[in-house]
Parts: C-alpha cells; structure tokens; sequence
C-alpha cells in the first residue's frame, strides 16, 4: 500500500482551497468534483513536496461530512492505494475495522472502487484501488 491522500473536511471549497494555498504552498490538482454517490465535492491540492490534499465539503445535508463541515471540519481521513482491494478488506476486516459502506466507484478516481474502513485507535482509511486493478491488461 502507498499513501494516497489526507482527506479533509471543509465547509467550503473555494476559501479554504485558498488558504491551503496561502499558508502551506498548495495548488489545485483538480477541477471541483462532485461525487453524488458519496454526496460530497471534492478538490485535490499539491503541497510544493507533491503530497496530495482532498479537500471535502458536502453537497448536502444527508452527506456523511456534514455534521463535521458545521464543526469546523478537520482531518477525516488518511487514502492509502492498494492492488487489491478486496483481498485488502479481508485483511482490514481481520484486523477489527469496520466497512463503513459498501464498496463503490469513484467519480473523483475516474470509477475505481474505493471502500472506508473505521478503525477504533487508528480512525476511518479509505482505500482505492490502483489504476492498474481497476484496468487489467
């Protein structure tokens, strides 16, 4: 596995995104995306290292962030990429956590499945697969 991302949850894109920038360095590596299957938009930032940021606000009021955009939002999760999803939420699986919701495409990943694991001591982990299970040869 290969860290992916750190997801976090704001209440708005565009401000934040610019203090992102304005404070770490950061620029936008993607258009805003909106995903209605996990109900949230989306933007991915680069610090000046090339570590990836997901800034996430929520489309709505049933969103799974938005309790947490009214809090002030903070860290949600960490991304980790993996060749095997499935056979990674065994493992997770195994291992205490729980799926927080079914195994789904991602419009944000270009319709690789992605799953959310909630870890009591670690926290929720997201996992992608990568591009290369998602599309066999």
């Amino acid at each position: 596995m290969k860290l992916h991302h750190v997801g976090i949850v704001v209440g708005d894109l565009d401000s934040y995104g610019q203090r992102y920038a304005e404070v770490l360095g950061c620029a936008a590596s993607s258009p805003v995306i909106h995903d209605p299957i996990q109900r949230v938009y989306v933007q991915f930032w680069k610090d000046p290292a090339g570590a990836l940021i997901e800034l996430i606000a929520p489309a709505s009021e049933d969103s799974p962030v938005w309790r947490d955009s009214q809090r002030g939002g903070g860290l949600n999760h960490l991304c980790y990429e993996t060749d095997n999803i499935d056979r990674q939420l065994e493992l997770a699986l195994s291992q205490g956590g729980m799926l927080t919701r079914e195994v789904s495409p991602a419009i944000a990943f270009g319709g690789r499945r992605i799953a959310f694991v909630y870890f009591l001591e670690v926290g929720l982990i997201e996992f992608v697969e990568t591009e290369s299970a998602a599309n066999p040869t």
